[in-house]
């Protein structure tokens, strides 16, 4: 009887353990997804520049028309801008997000 006394405080113990880390645990994971996004987003934001700079050279070696070129250029800055407003917002929300301390 005493043996399944001690194994119940046990489980007790280890739930209340659970329960008081669980929230640090799932916070960190959160704010891990955050900067993962944020990361994949500076790397489209650099893709898009990249392939900007090669649509100009490909216009200045006249591979494309000054339509086609037009055409292209506004989509791809568009899409740049889009991305860098979202790294902005992203970078603010990861910023403000309450830091656990390291253990």
């Amino acid at each position: 009887m005493t043996a399944l006394l001690v194994l119940a405080g046990l489980w007790l113990l280890l739930g209340a353990v659970w329960l008081a880390a669980y929230p640090l645990i799932a916070g960190d994971r959160e704010r891990r997804g955050s900067t993962g996004q944020l990361r994949e987003l500076e790397a489209e934001k650099d893709r898009l520049v990249q392939e900007l700079h090669e649509l100009e050279l490909d216009r200045a070696t006249g591979k494309l028309s000054e339509e086609d070129w037009r055409d292209l250029d506004a989509r791809l800055k568009s899409r740049a801008v889009e991305a860098m407003r979202e790294i902005d917002d992203r970078s603010r929300s990861v910023a403000s997000e309450p830091r656990t301390p390291p253990g």
